[in-house]
């Protein structure tokens, strides 16, 4: 699942691409690949179901053990090494629930799992979980900034290309560039000025995620 693809950048731009426009559909899918890795690398999250599997943790033999990651929407599986270090290792499984013979409740949005029985001891690399972080759909906030990272990357694309050099100008949907001294036009201040605001309404995320 990615943040936005080439459909709602075309809906945003109101043109539309595929294999011989520049940028291609291809280059499109590339662009869209940038966009979610920035996102991803500066928020510290995926806004996405992400699994991570059999990751190996230290445990601080606490109630309440938090994963790297969250939100969460899972935890597929939770084991505890009891045999500890210098020994073969024995993961015993700790059980998701609320019952007396179950081990654990969910925090989603903390990304903790909250022990109220069996918890697990104070050890290194003594855990190993499965679990799925990240959102069921994608926040509409996080969309919008993809397309318009991807909508920049366009802009870029045609003013480096051979194709428009001989043009006194470059559009891209309502972006108009004067090439003429490369100054930017109004457009291009609206979308710079619009990609500030996404990043901006996508920090509230990230720092509620902190």
């Amino acid at each position: 699942m990615t943040y936005t693809n080439e459909v709602k950048v075309e809906a945003y731009l109101g043109e539309t691409f595929d294999g011989t426009t520049i940028p291609s559909s291809t280059d499109i899918a590339i662009f869209v690949g940038w966009a979610d890795a920035t996102i991803n690398k500066e928020t510290g999250t995926a806004f996405e179901a992400t699994t991570v599997t059999d990751e190996i943790l230290d445990s601080e033999g606490v109630q309440r053990f938090k994963l790297p990651k969250r939100p969460l929407i899972s935890v597929t599986s939770f084991s505890v090494d009891e045999a500890g270090l210098g020994a073969t290792t024995n993961w015993v499984a700790r059980t998701e629930g609320r019952t007396a013979s179950e081990n654990f409740v969910i925090l989603k949005d903390e990304g903790i799992l909250y022990f109220h029985g069996n918890i697990p001891n104070y050890g290194v690399q003594n855990i190993k979980t499965t679990y799925i972080y990240g959102y069921s759909t994608v926040p509409e906030d996080v969309s919008k900034l993809a397309t318009l990272l991807v909508t920049r990357d366009i802009v870029r694309a045609r003013l480096a290309d051979n194709s428009y050099s001989a043009q006194d100008s470059i559009t891209v949907g309502p972006i108009r560039i004067q090439k003429s001294g490369q100054s930017a036009s109004q457009g291009v201040v609206e979308l710079n000025d619009s990609i500030k605001e996404a990043w901006e309404a996508v920090g509230k995320l990230k720092n509620w995620l902190r």
